[in-house]
């Protein structure tokens, strides 16, 4: 797994003291904690305009006429099918346990689901957060919901840790993003399927 923030540094191991983030602290208690080995480089994005600055086009991605999810459907970096959503782990993520748990149905809000929809849908998303709970064992997992650029129901979920780069202030992927290889999103999929078929939890051995 790589590490992407703001420095370039050789890739070393987690013995050493760390990087500096931009904050200017270290974060090896992060590090160590995740056993990963690590680089660091710099990010630049543009900051993203919210999707209704543009009229006709927010009534177009509201109504799933011009919805990237619908128009795409099933997501990219898909890595679960569960019963009324789909589960995203892309290459590139904030942190290293993150996922995103997408409704299958087009609805901008939650409470538009029906509601026996929409306790299925909640019920999937706890799945999935369960199961990244028990692979990462995080201090606390967040729940995001937005949706300002693509608004069709989608929850960000970040297992967070001690000494993260994200600590005291918003997630910013410009900040600190993780590169996961091919092995661990393949953990992070088995892992939402065994739990979504009522597998139990791995053992800390067993990962």
């Amino acid at each position: 797994m790589t590490v992407v923030g703001s420095r370039l540094h050789r890739r070393c191991p987690l013995t050493s003291s760390g990087p500096r983030f931009k904050s200017g602290r270290r974060d090896s208690l992060f590090l160590q904690s995740s056993c990963l080995r690590f680089s660091v480089k710099t990010v630049g994005r543009k900051p993203r305009r919210p999707g209704w600055r543009n009229r006709k086009q927010w009534s177009a991605l509201r109504d799933g006429r011009g919805c990237p999810i619908c128009l795409g459907a099933p997501p990219p970096d898909l890595v679960a099918e569960l019963r009324t959503a789909w589960v995203t782990v892309p290459k590139v993520a904030p942190l290293p346990g993150y996922a995103c748990v997408i409704s299958k149905r087009h609805v901008v809000e939650p409470f538009e689901l029906p509601a026996r929809q929409g306790a299925l849908f909640w019920g999937d998303a706890m799945v999935a957060a369960e199961a990244l709970t028990a692979l990462f064992h995080p201090v606390k997992m967040n729940y995001e919901i937005h949706g300002n650029t693509i608004p069709h129901l989608h929850v960000h979920l970040f297992p967070r840790f001690r000494g993260d780069p994200h600590e005291g202030g918003p997630i910013d992927p410009d900040k600190a993003s993780f590169v996961r290889t091919p092995r661990e999103i393949s953990k992070i999929r088995r892992a939402i399927l065994n739990r979504a078929a009522g597998v139990p939890r791995p053992r800390a051995h067993d990962l």
